[in-house]
C-alpha cells in the first residue's frame, strides 16, 4: 500500500504546483496586456528562435539601437509579449498594485482572526 501512495502523492502535489504556476502566469500575462504589452506570435523560424533562446516566463530587457524593448516568452502558448519603456513602467505599477492590495487583504484577515489584538499581534497559547 506504501509503494502506491507515494506515487500518487507525488503526482497530486506535482500536478498542483503546475496549476499554481499556470495561474501565476496567466495573470503575468494579463497585467502585461493590460500594461500596453503586445502579443507577437513565433510564426517564423527567426521569431522561434529567439523565443526558444530567452527563459520562459521572464521579462527580458532588450536593446535594438535606440529603443528598449521588453519581451515575456511563452514557449507552452508560442507567441511572446513585447512592450516599450512606458508599458513596462505601467507593467511595474500594476504589479506594485497588486502586491499591497495582497499585503492590505492578509492584514485584514489577520486582524479579523480570534486572538489578534491590534497593534500587538497573536496572543496565542
Amino acid at each position: 500500500m506504501k509503494n502506491i501512495l507515494a506515487p500518487i502523492l507525488a503526482a497530486l502535489l506535482f500536478t498542483g504546483c503546475a496549476a499554481i504556476e499556470k495561474a501565476e502566469n496567466d495573470q503575468n500575462e494579463r497585467m502585461l496586456s493590460a500594461a500596453g504589452f503586445k502579443v507577437v506570435p513565433a510564426n517564423t523560424p527567426q521569431r522561434q528562435q529567439a523565443l526558444t533562446a530567452l527563459k520562459p516566463f521572464t521579462v527580458h530587457r532588450q536593446i535594438r539601437g535606440d529603443n528598449v524593448l521588453y519581451v515575456y516568452p511563452d514557449d507552452q502558448q508560442n507567441f511572446a509579449l513585447i512592450g516599450d519603456q512606458t508599458a513596462y513602467s505601467k507593467y511595474q505599477a500594476l504589479v506594485q498594485q497588486q502586491q499591497m492590495t495582497q499585503d492590505n487583504l492578509m492584514a485584514a484577515q489577520m486582524m479579523s482572526m480570534p486572538g489578534v489584538w491590534p497593534g500587538w499581534g497573536y496572543y496565542g497559547y
